[in-house]
């Protein structure tokens, strides 16, 4: 009798954990060899990256399949590969110290600051398993000046769907590639910017369209009403949108 009165005090917390489901710690940190070997003729620039610190350590929760969730760290596994990328299409990649960076103002390192801003989403469909099978990396990069002024905003979105075979092997597979889709993507867009800065400064600094930013508040505000994100997060990546304007 005493273990059956155990068990039925027990019962309900089990369905409501079931019914919640669970946050799963996947890797998304993209594989860098996926990002290809610097270009033949890289830009000769000396870039800089910037990750403010309220954001290095941001843990977000998207959904994945059977009810459950999945969490990680998108701008600390982008990091590293947003490095490669820069080394990629620049000549040289220098440290920006975060003091200068957070005043708006780049490094005296570095002739351009590269400030990401990252909204992701994902999802699965089996019932019975949680990784996720789809993934979706919508990644935007202010490029700042010397002055700490905005020159422009590239935004890719990077998308990877993956098989189950592959999902169950590998939990964090389908956001690995996304955020690779979405670095690869992003390169490109440095590359043209780069090469338009080249052919003269007015070319490079191109404002970035108020429909691109209004289309990033509606998502970070979707992602905010179906409790994807809390209202912290939803705080932290509006400042970052702004900021770009």
């Amino acid at each position: 009798m005493a273990k059956t009165s155990a068990l039925a005090r027990f019962l309900p917390l089990l369905l409501v954990v079931w019914l919640v489901g669970c946050a799963h710690p996947i890797n998304v940190e993209p594989n860098l060899d996926r990002l290809g070997p610097p270009d033949a003729q890289r830009i000769n620039a000396r870039v800089g990256l910037h990750i403010p610190p309220e954001l290095a350590n941001l843990e977000v929760t998207t959904p994945g399949g059977g009810g459950d969730n999945v969490r990680y760290n998108p701008y600390a596994a982008v990091a590293q590969g947003y490095r490669k990328i820069l080394s990629n299409v620049f000549t040289e990649v220098a440290p920006v110290a975060s003091s200068a960076a957070a005043s708006g103002a780049a490094s005296p390192t570095a002739d351009y600051v590269m400030v990401p801003s990252i909204v992701t989403n994902s999802g699965g469909t089996n019932f019975f398993t949680w990784p996720p099978e789809s993934f979706t990396v919508d990644l935007s990069t202010s490029i700042r000046d010397k002055s700490g002024r905005t020159l422009a905003s590239p935004r890719v979105v990077g998308t990877a769907t993956v098989a189950t075979g592959e999902r169950l092997a590998d939990h964090g597979i389908a956001g690995r590639r996304a955020f690779e889709d979405a670095l690869q993507k992003m390169q490109v867009a440095l590359r043209d910017w780069g090469r338009a800065l080249q052919a003269g400064p007015a070319n490079a600094a191109r404002p970035t369209p108020a429909a691109s930013a209004s289309t990033r508040l509606e998502q970070l505000k979707d992602l905010l009403d179906r409790k994807l994100i809390s209202e912290a997060e939803f705080e932290t990546r509006r400042r970052a949108i702004l900021a770009d304007l």
